[in-house]
């Protein structure tokens, strides 16, 4: 007889939920039908940037939790030196797909859809297609003029940029805050990564990532392979969720300057043809680090 099929080797449900909301991702930042959400997202931080940090050829932005690359690779074509940092195994390989195989416009079909039968106004809406991308990332790299400079660095973003200081003249940030277990971390790398005059430009709800929602987040179980585990993960244990009006007064003691702050609805991976869809009322600022004395 066969020998048993090894339950490791087996996707699991945290496997298939990473799948369909990288196939949803797919739709946001590369399908024409993504365009309305880019724009409520993306738009504000890119013409922000544009506002605060000078396009003279050597401002360098960096874009942690880049996704699947959309926002990185607009910041590159406005003429800005830009790296996107990203952590999801699931969106680094299909980030790194969309970038770099030559693709032509439109030339993949998605069926990203099919996992929601509910809420739909046709019958065939589950089934529509998605077609990615909606531009070639090197031509859209080339409308910037001269040599892009665009990277991407896989990683978790405290371990990637450890060891880097004063080396950006703004980071860019996108629904990416409330992925750490403490914001505060973040906080306090940002202000280390930027220079003194760098900017901080963020937009995003406060959806912490790391609130247990079961009594398994807390005790262990199984991992995202299915492996028995020891104890629960330690950034369940550890996660601390911050209201605005306290993480506002963390960046205030971090010693930023809040030079805009303001609130904008957006959605999230939204199916534009559902009966129903999440918004969000995102936090919207620029938090500026002083300059050095001396400088303007």
């Amino acid at each position: 007889p066969a020998a048993p099929a090894d339950p490791r080797a087996r996707p699991t449900e945290a496997d298939f939920s990473k799948v369909r909301s990288t196939l949803h991702s797919c739709v946001r930042d590369w399908a024409a039908e993504g365009a309305a959400e880019r724009a409520a997202c993306y738009g504000p931080i890119l013409d922000e940037l544009e506002r605060v940090v000078p396009r003279d050829g050597r401002s360098r932005v960096l874009v942690p939790g880049a996704g699947l690359a959309r926002l990185v690779l607009e910041v590159a074509a406005r003429g800005y030196g830009a790296q996107g940092n990203e952590f999801s195994y699931h969106m680094l390989l299909c980030s790194n797909f969309l970038l770099n195989s030559g693709l032509r416009p439109n030339e993949v079909a998605l069926y990203p859809f099919v996992d929601q039968p509910s809420n739909c106004r046709r019958a065939g809406d589950r089934l529509r297609a998605a077609r990615v991308p909606d531009v070639v990332p090197a031509a859209l790299l080339r409308g910037g003029g001269g040599e892009p400079d665009f990277s991407m660095a896989a990683g978790e973003f405290l371990d990637v940029y450890r060891d880097q200081r004063e080396a950006w003249d703004a980071v860019a940030a996108c629904f990416f805050v409330d992925t750490a277990p403490v914001a505060l971390e973040y906080v306090a790398a940002i202000w280390r990564l930027l220079k003194p005059g760098g900017a901080w430009v963020n937009l995003g709800p406060l959806l912490y990532h790391w609130v247990p929602t079961s009594g398994a987040d807390l005790e262990g179980g199984l991992d995202a392979r299915g492996r028995p585990t020891a104890g629960a993960d330690d950034r369940y244990l550890r996660a601390l969720e911050f209201s605005w009006d306290e993480l506002r007064h963390a960046i205030l003691a971090q010693g930023f300057e809040l030079v805009r702050e303001e609130w904008r609805h957006c959605t999230y991976t939204a199916n534009v043809r559902s009966m129903m869809r999440t918004d969000y009322d995102c936090i919207f600022f620029t938090a500026r680090k002083p300059a050095a004395e001396g400088k303007s």
